[in-house]
């Protein structure tokens, strides 16, 4: 399998690279993601700016060379989700990146992923989805919903009607306005949002002085494992919540939309080949600071929907990131924190609204109990794992009559009299 990851530069028989105007629409698809939950994370939980986009920035250029299509690059979301929430540290991101990145190898090398498929029930599945897509939601809230425009500013309260309404909510209002116009266009809405937001964080909170000290070249991730006692940690908050969401949704899904979209040209979107990159990119993530990667079905859909059709896109979105990581490195967390806290809030929450939505398929009666389940537990506790926990129990109870009812069908009495005799010889009997 790393052997085809290394030969398959040359990507014989798949679509050619191209870079035309809707490829470049396509790459930038995807930054609503992508730009908000990266911010916050520099922003907010302090990760090496260096780390992250160079992580982002290589697989980002090797998806796009070897798969030949636009395939996305996403941070893990239920790990993001956790972590932005509950603050982290990125130490303890980094020891669930070679947690995670070492299961994936696993099941990629010993073919575990076929089996391990049918433990993930699509409601329960769903039921995660929906659970991310609301912690999401929450942690936007918390940015948008406060007086502080800018991290390590000034509290700003506008009086309306009397009230002192936080200046946080108002700007968040105009910037929701401006994302809902931009829906009526094949534009990139992140840019239209993120231009006036920058702008009146600059007036209100002067972000603009971060600047003063602006310089050039990367920052140095510092090569080296993270604290044991960070490990048990990751695995129970980050690496459990996020394993059935990406087997389902990353692994699964993403290689079911590869191919509806490409037919046989995704021939290489293969649940092994997306668990060998997206492992060694979660290697690569926790040995140098950065935040582990996926490769989503909604991303892929996004790149896809905004007119990106070959592995040109991503290239181009790898070359951008790359050139941020390694040009802009000390800089980059200025750039960062000239995004108003508040513009971060507003997209999460559409980000998490949007990924919720993914639970919208389902269907009436046990499966919308799954999905509340498991969004309603994760919401109370803060821990995705102990929803999906819940929901799956939930739906092996439901299933329980059903296969007690063909258990007591296949050796109940009447069908064993309807089975043929078979003469069974004695022992030495020729």
């Amino acid at each position: 399998m790393v052997a085809a990851l290394l030969q398959g530069v040359r990507g014989r028989g798949l679509r050619p690279l191209s870079f035309s105007l809707g490829e470049v629409s396509g790459a930038l698809a995807d930054i609503g993601v992508l730009v908000p939950i990266v911010a916050a994370l520099v922003v907010k939980n302090g990760f090496n700016p260096t780390a992250v986009l160079l992580v982002f920035g290589l697989t980002y250029v090797v998806a796009g060379l070897y798969y030949r299509l636009p395939m996305p690059v996403q941070p893990l979301k239920a790990m993001a989700a956790i972590a932005i929430a509950r603050d982290l540290p990125p130490e303890t991101l980094a020891a669930a990146g070679l947690i995670f990145g070492a299961i994936m190898l696993v099941l990629a090398v010993s073919g575990l992923i076929t089996p391990l498929a049918s433990l993930f029930p699509r409601p329960v599945i769903r039921g995660i989805q929906a659970a991310v897509g609301l912690l999401l939601v929450q942690a936007g809230f918390q940015l948008w919903s406060g007086p502080q425009m800018v991290r390590d500013g000034p509290d700003v309260f506008v009086g309306v009607g009397g009230l002192a309404v936080p200046g946080g909510v108002l700007l968040a209002a105009g910037l929701a306005a401006v994302l809902l116009l931009s829906m009526f266009r094949r534009v990139p809405a992140t840019l239209l949002l993120l231009i006036p937001a920058v702008a009146v964080g600059a007036a209100v909170g002067g972000s603009f002085a971060a600047l003063g000290e602006f310089s050039l070249g990367p920052v140095a991730p510092a090569l080296a494992l993270p604290p044991k006692s960070e490990f048990l940690a990751a695995l129970v908050l980050l690496v459990i919540p996020q394993l059935p969401l990406t087997l389902g949704n990353a692994v699964i899904a993403a290689a079911d939309t590869a191919r509806g979209y490409f037919g046989e040209e995704a021939r290489r979107v293969s649940h092994r080949s997306l668990l060998v990159t997206k492992g060694f990119a979660s290697l690569l993530a926790g040995f140098i600071g950065g935040m582990p990667v996926c490769h989503g079905s909604g991303g892929l859909t996004a790149h896809y929907r905004f007119g990106a059709r070959t592995g040109g896109a991503p290239l181009m979105m790898g070359a951008v990131l790359l050139v941020l990581a390694l040009g802009f490195g000390p800089s980059t967390a200025s750039l960062f924190a000239l995004i108003p806290l508040p513009a971060l809030g507003v997209l999460l929450t559409i980000v998490g609204l949007q990924h919720a939505l993914l639970a919208r398929d389902t269907r009436p009666g046990i499966e919308w109990l799954v999905v509340a389940t498991a969004a309603g537990v994760a919401l109370a506790t803060q821990n995705v794992a102990i929803g999906f926990g819940a929901s799956i129990a939930l739906y092996q109870l439901w299933r329980l009559p059903r296969r007690y009812s063909w258990l007591r069908a296949r050796f109940s009495p009447e069908r064993r009299a309807s089975l043929p005799l078979v003469e069974v010889e004695a022992p030495g009997r020729m």
